[in-house]
């Protein structure tokens, strides 16, 4: 995981607002749920795994997404949640600097 000032040094377009830490109690237990949800929907989506990762890699790459979402719930929850935490940031578009103009459009009579 990137450091939670990491995003700090990238302003150039948006700028941060506020940012704050939360411990990862939260997000284990949405991975815990992402896990639920798609153990509920193997057969819907076998398909999107297929067509994104081949047929022939698709339950390697459902046991990889089945690692990663229990993987995330353990880690982030471990200690309560106070050991992994997750940065949350608000952050705003700055105005653009850059003028785009475009050549007018010419009609060739057809």
């Amino acid at each position: 995981m990137p450091s939670a000032n990491l995003l700090l040094y990238f302003q150039d377009d948006v700028s941060v607002v506020n940012h704050w830490l939360m411990n990862g109690k939260h997000y284990a237990e949405t991975s815990e749920e992402w896990l639920k949800r798609m153990d509920r929907s193997l057969a819907s989506i076998k398909p999107i795994m297929e067509s994104t990762y081949g047929k022939d890699q698709a339950v390697k790459w459902t046991v990889y997404w089945r690692t990663f979402f229990i993987a995330v719930a353990e880690l982030f929850g471990y200690n309560n949640g106070e050991e992994w935490m997750v940065a949350v940031f608000l952050f705003k578009k700055k105005k653009s600097h850059h003028q785009f103009s475009f050549p007018p459009i010419i009609s060739l009579g057809h």
